[in-house]
């Protein structure tokens, strides 16, 4: 089950990486992001051989047609 908190950050992270501006309100809270990662609804991506980037996984993408988003 997921947390408020969690179920937020997952629905920030299916608007897409363009909708998380860092001069934006709406960041990503490490601890929420760790928990979908390890709960494997979000995964890391390495982009350009440091920075990561979280996308959503099939499973992630479940959960979300199950919220009706």
């Amino acid at each position: 089950m997921l947390s408020p908190h969690e179920l937020a950050t997952l629905l920030l992270l299916s608007d897409g990486p363009d909708s998380l501006d860092s001069t934006d309100s709406r960041q990503i809270d490490p601890i929420d992001l760790k928990a979908l990662v390890d709960k494997r609804f979000v995964h890391l991506e390495v982009l350009h051989g440091r920075r990561q980037a979280p996308r959503i996984t099939s499973h992630g993408y479940s959960m979300l047609k199950a919220m009706g988003r």
